[in-house]
């Protein structure tokens, strides 16, 4: 089996010290990596005075060791049987003769082998399978947390913000016995395989690993988690591993023993590949770039001469009718705007295509979301060009009476010349067009860090809601945090239904109090008291000295520090009623005698 490895692992924001440790090892000799296979290993250390540590490296040196001395021919649970009952004894006994509380370890270890991945797990780390746009958990955690929502006791959301979330129920170390869970699943090719602590998946959702690994190399995914992790202020250490599947044998088998079959050709897929044309017209020059439901070709028009870019849904998308109505939804909205700040779609009558695909323009540059993760934050006078771009594209966009509702760095292209361009009308609302609601917020639409409140009610949302998510990303450029942080996407989603941002300047004193109050005026929960148009943004935007402070920072302020002073007021209250209790108490008892 060929694998693609990356690993990461990070302090925290919070930690003093890492105490996650994780290991990958494949044999060298391809005849062993065929015999063996290879092992990825996941702890997350506990216990104090830093035993968590020594609990966690002993643990995956103890499994590492037991995998590469054993016989090679056996079984896979048995295999994994003997790796968790060798460590856990390992950390059982150098933990015996420590001082309360006893140290102890989570472990997770995935054998690939075959044409199977086989994993053993105990506590509550995890181990996801991404294949295409959909992503299984394979792990339970072993928590409280979980324990209540597996019966039923909570909701995902109350238990993804429990304060029991972290209390384990089984982990090694703790008794000379363990409880382990195995299962096994059959591998294709492409799949990906990831492994990480609850430092990760408690701040990061499903969707967002599912999006990271499908878009980006394994070692820029690993990059990506774990810094948006550390962004959302997790408060324990982080730690991922990726493995992609490049290649799965084909095995059969013979009176019961494994079979490794011969190399057959190469099957026929609908999967494009540079040096193919398409429909006679398109020649693919390179792949640009790769998400859970299609991927985008830079591609040259034999018939113009020119460069575009393709954008083709994967073949499984074709057959799913929710997802694959967002495609045609990008498309169908694409080809009725005309604006030099939205991306410009090519139209190719469907009687010419022998499959669906998207003709754009190709552009040059990068996405928002690219450049700040190489600067932040930004330089006021850039935030604010981009932002103007924005807000034209945007006044445009709603007279034609079309609602982005999914504006966030990913989907503005910087290019090259200096202009910009919006992208990917998948859930636009359009006059005209098939509706397109959502029941409430889910994790599966995207990260919320630059949704509306009423977006997040599940509402379909107006131009205002636009508006919303402009703020919230010139909040971004100019501070370098997203408005809101929480430990996941349920915290920060309550967070802007109940409460404001914390006031730019707060995090940046360099904003200047105009374009503060620009970014508090566009991000008024009460889409009444937001900018009532793009228009009316974009001349605050381009003239901020004409903005009146109206003081929206202050009164943001205001109710945090009136319950810190109430709060004090009802301790010196509640101390002060001491003295009078026990003096009426005394008095009582005296008077009776």
């Amino acid at each position: 089996m060929k694998l693609t490895y990356a690993e990461l692992s990070s302090v925290g924001p919070v930690r003093p010290h890492n105490e996650d440790d994780l290991r990958f090892w494949q044999p060298a000799d391809e005849q062993e990596q065929t015999t063996r296979g290879a092992i990825a290993i996941i702890a997350d250390g506990l216990g104090g005075h830093d035993r968590g540590e020594v609990a966690s490296d002993l643990a995956v040196e103890t499994a590492l060791h037991v995998f590469t001395d054993a016989d090679p021919a056996i079984a896979d649970n048995q295999m994994l049987s003997r790796i968790f009952k060798a460590a856990n004894l390992a950390v059982y006994d150098a933990g015996h003769h420590a001082p309360a509380p006893r140290m102890g370890t989570t472990l997770t270890v995935s054998l690939f082998r075959r044409k199977e991945i086989a994993i053993g797990h105990v506590g509550d780390s995890r181990a996801y399978l991404v294949r295409n746009h959909d992503i299984r958990q394979l792990t339970s955690d072993h928590t409280y947390a979980a324990m209540q929502l597996k019966m039923s006791l909570i909701s995902k959301a109350e238990a993804m913000t429990s304060e029991m979330r972290s209390m384990l129920t089984r982990s090694l170390g703790q008794e000379p016995t363990v409880q382990v869970d195995y299962s096994r699943h059959v591998l294709k090719n492409g799949d990906v395989v990831v492994q990480c602590t609850d430092g990760l998946h408690n701040c990061v959702s499903d969707h967002e690993i599912r999006d990271a690994v499908n878009r980006m190399k394994p070692s820029d995914a690993c990059e990506f988690l774990v810094r948006l992790a550390e962004k959302r202020g997790s408060e324990d250490n982080i730690s991922v591993q990726i493995i992609r599947v490049e290649n799965v044998p084909r095995v059969g088998y013979y009176r019961g023993a494994v079979a490794y079959l011969g190399t057959s050709a190469a099957p026929v897929t609908r999967d494009l590949q540079p040096g193919q044309v398409l429909d006679e017209r398109f020649e693919i020059v390179d792949a640009i770039h790769r998400s859970a439901m299609s991927s985008v070709f830079k591609a040259r028009d034999m018939k113009t001469g020119e460069f575009v870019a393709l954008k083709v849904p994967l073949p499984n998308i074709e057959g799913d009718p929710a997802a694959f109505s967002r495609f045609e939804r990008e498309e169908e909205i694409g080809r009725a705007l005309n604006h030099p700040g939205i991306l410009r779609i090519v139209p190719i009558p469907d009687s010419e295509k022998s499959r669906p695909y998207i003709v754009m323009e190709y552009l040059e540059g990068e996405t928002l979301e690219q450049r700040l993760n190489r600067v932040r934050p930004f330089p006021e006078p850039e935030a604010l060009f981009i932002v103007s771009a924005i807000c034209g594209a945007l006044e445009y966009l709603h007279r034609q009476e079309i609602v982005h509702r999914d504006l966030k760095p990913q989907n503005i292209m910087l290019c090259s010349d200096g202009s910009l361009r919006i992208m990917d009308f998948g859930i636009a609302k359009a006059a005209g067009t098939r509706r397109l609601t959502f029941g409430g917020f889910s994790p599966t639409m995207g990260t919320p860090d630059y949704m509306a409140p009423e977006q997040v009610k599940g509402q379909r949302g107006d131009e205002r809601t636009d508006i919303y998510s402009v703020g919230a990303m010139l909040y971004e450029m100019v501070t370098g945090r997203v408005p809101f942080e929480g430990q996941n996407v349920f915290t920060v989603m309550n967070a802007r239904i109940v409460g404001d941002p914390v006031a730019p300047r707060v995090h940046n004193p360099q904003v200047s109090p105009a374009v503060e109050e620009i970014i508090l005026h566009a991000m008024a929960r009460d889409a009444g008291d937001r900018y009532q148009s793009a228009a009316a943004m974009k001349t605050d935007v381009d003239d901020p000295a004409r903005v009146v402070v109206s003081g929206r920072a202050h009164r943001l302020t205001v109710p945090v520090l009136w319950k810190s002073r109430w709060r004090t007021v009802r301790m010196v209250l509640m101390l002060a009623m001491v003295p009078i209790v026990l003096f009426l108490l005394f008095f009582l008892m005296f008077s009776r005698r």
